[in-house]
């Protein structure tokens, strides 16, 4: 999910309480009687992962974030009106927009200005009001008093469109009777990583030719995560950053160009890349795709090659690191035909 969906809502000092009610806020709310009761919500491990992400603002602990607090209950200042009903309040921001302030607790709650309820609701409740094209709502602030993050509105119909996907798909699944295998978040980014490294990236290497070579040395990390990005169907499961990635464009000789692009070790299972090489003849027009690949032995590290009809071959036992590039240049010059 683009990480400008979530942001600081501005200086907690420079909001204000807005007693108007939300426009269309009204179902699936319930006022509770008992206040202790409405108030005694434990989110220790939703405040531990806001916590981290407020640390590290990284795709992947943001998405840790939304998974946990869509099954999370928060505390939501409100009103109540003549028929006794309540309706969440809403903050405006310095930029006059407004959203829904929710609470993982009631230490997060100021003193002053006292609301006059708090309800206890399921985030992801709240989560469709912010969503709501009807409404005037800007998104949701999560304790705009001290972390004060904001999921604005494009961010709220992602969560409610997946949310809204996940329960269709579970009644069509429960309706039918038919047994299916849930691929979890992990095993989705292990299986996209070795279809990235092995398929996606060389064909288009071999399909973009020089176009590829001088996109990649012009935006070196930045294409590389492009295209990465690219290859996943599921774009909110995404995991990588552009700093995640690493590219040295090393000039050997007039005609030999070698790039060096190394990859995370996140999602990294056997076979998968440490890191990869290309190899390009700027007279001739033709390159290579070498790959330093983990093994399913610890220590040893394979020395593979993808070729232009995207077969794998092994070329043995990668050398130390220190001693790659050199087997890597040996190896573009020492064979003129393609290997097969």
């Amino acid at each position: 999910m683009p990480e400008a969906d979530c942001q600081m809502a501005g200086r907690k000092d420079n909001v204000e309480m807005d007693e108007k009610n939300t426009n269309n806020a009204q179902g699936g709310i319930q006022q509770v009687e008992d206040k202790n009761k409405a108030l005694d919500v434990h989110n220790e491990e939703l405040e531990k992962v806001l916590n981290e992400y407020m640390e590290e603002r990284t795709n992947e602990k943001l998405r840790k974030l939304i998974d946990v607090i869509i099954g999370c209950r928060l505390l939501v200042p409100a009103i109540v009106n003549e028929e006794n009903k309540p309706y969440p309040l809403t903050i405006t921001s310095n930029q006059q927009e407004k959203f829904i302030p929710v609470y993982t607790s009631v230490a997060q709650i100021p003193k002053d200005p006292k609301s006059p309820a708090i309800l206890n609701m399921p985030y992801i409740l709240v989560n469709h009001m912010a969503a709501n094209g009807k409404s005037e709502l800007a998104g949701v602030v999560i304790n705009p008093f001290s972390q004060n993050l904001v999921f604005k509105k494009q961010l709220t119909e992602k969560i409610k469109n997946e949310f809204d996907a996940r329960r269709k798909r579970a009644t069509e699944q429960g309706e039918g009777g038919t047994k299916t295998m849930q691929v979890t978040q992990e095993q989705y980014n292990v299986l996209t990583r070795k279809q990235y490294e092995f398929n996606f990236l060389p064909k288009k290497f071999f399909e973009g030719g020089q176009d590829f070579i001088d996109a990649l040395c012009d935006q070196k990390e930045e294409f590389i995560d492009q295209l990465y990005e690219e290859a996943y169907q599921e774009k909110r499961l995404y995991p990588y950053l552009p700093e995640d990635f690493s590219v040295m464009i090393m000039d050997i000789s007039e005609e030999l160009l070698v790039i060096r692009v190394d990859f995370p070790e996140q999602n990294m299972t056997a076979p998968s890349c440490y890191r990869i090489y290309f190899t390009w003849n700027a007279k001739t027009k033709e390159g290579r795709y070498f790959t330093i690949e983990k093994t399913k032995e610890r220590e040893a590290k394979l020395l593979g090659e993808m070729n232009d009809k995207i077969q794998h071959v092994s070329h043995g036992e990668a050398p130390v690191e220190g001693a790659e590039l050199q087997e890597i240049i040996d190896l573009h010059q020492g064979t003129a035909k393609q290997t097969s």
